[in-house]
């Protein structure tokens, strides 16, 4: 049954993502980078729009715990500090739970339009992740339908036991990786669509029932409230995962407020984990029973030599 669940599920967002006229096409450039520009976000189409590339699909790098297809300028740094405080329904002694806290402090850096790599230290087991991302194909105003970014991350485990009895710990045994294709289509200035087929593996599992590579299926979405603000969701599902292991897919729902250099991001998830291989195979909490976790995302861009693109604005008259 789970098998039929995620076959049918690939297959309908598979057809959504590649149809041309699911919504009708509205401006490409959402409405805050044209004022932030001073570009005329009515323009009328012009001939030259036609190779026009489609821009904002989302409002972050990341959409929420996960990557987006979003990509950062050349020779642009962006600063990173995500938070995510206990569970909600830890009780009134842990203050529903703003008395404990998780964070991830990481810096990203576009080494050209379509490559940037990151680096981050998160307090959950002590993680240290690099990472790279590179975009593939670009969304057109007319011609290709959707936008692909390959990413690849590499973790290391730096708690100094990794074993409960404290037998010698290799250095390999604390490394992790993960791989991914993002893909995503802008329908429109109001809704965007994401799915992202992953791979994580581990070399050191905690039994022999779990596996060293789990596959998983993660959707993304993103609607516009106005044009600085937007509200999005996302969900990673264990494809064949250990029953037994205690883990749950991660799901979160975020508030994302765009000013500026800085993107400031609002959620509340059942993960606790920061990193890929950490919230995709170590989400202990069941969000519908109320291991929920209040957290924040804040970004900040700065450009280092190079001008940030301007971009221009083109409207598809349907």
């Amino acid at each position: 049954m789970r098998k039929s669940f995620f076959t049918t599920l690939i297959c309908i967002i598979s057809n959504v993502l590649l149809s041309s006229h699911c919504f009708a096409q509205g401006g490409l450039l959402d409405d805050l980078e044209a004022m932030e520009e001073g570009v005329d976000s009515t323009a009328v189409e012009s001939p030259s729009a036609k190779k026009e590339k489609v821009y904002n699909t989302f409002i972050g790098n990341r959409l929420i715990n996960g990557q987006s297809t979003e990509m950062l300028n050349k020779k642009v740094l962006e600063f990173n500090i995500a938070h995510r405080f206990g569970r909600v329904n830890s009780g009134w002694r842990e203050f529903f739970g703003l008395d404990q806290a998780s964070m991830r402090i990481g810096l990203q850096y576009g080494i050209l339009d379509q490559l940037s790599i990151g680096v981050g230290r998160s307090t959950f087991l002590k993680t240290f992740d690099l990472y790279a991302k590179g975009k593939l194909l670009e969304q057109k105003v007319h011609g290709m339908p959707i936008t692909a970014v390959a990413f690849a991350s590499i973790a290391f485990d730096t708690r100094k036991d990794l074993y409960p009895d404290n037998r010698p710990t290799y250095f390999s045994q604390r490394i992790s990786y993960t791989g991914q294709l993002l893909l995503s289509r802008k329908f429109c200035d109001w809704f965007s669509l994401q799915v992202a087929p992953t791979m994580v593996h581990y070399n050191l599992v905690e039994t022999i029932e779990d596996k060293n590579t789990l596959f998983l299926m993660g959707v993304g979405a993103k609607f516009r409230v106005i044009e600085r603000m937007g509200i999005t969701a996302e969900y990673y599902a264990r494809i064949k995962d250990n029953p037994n292991n205690g883990m749950h897919d991660a799901l979160a729902i975020g508030f994302d407020y765009f000013t500026g250099g800085h993107v400031f991001q609002v959620q509340i998830t059942n993960a606790q984990a920061m990193f890929e291989q950490g919230f995709m195979r170590q989400t202990s909490g069941n969000f519908f029973k109320g291991d929920i976790h209040l957290g924040f995302n804040m970004t900040r861009t700065f450009g280092l030599g190079g001008k940030e693109k301007k971009r221009k604005s083109a409207v598809v008259q349907e």
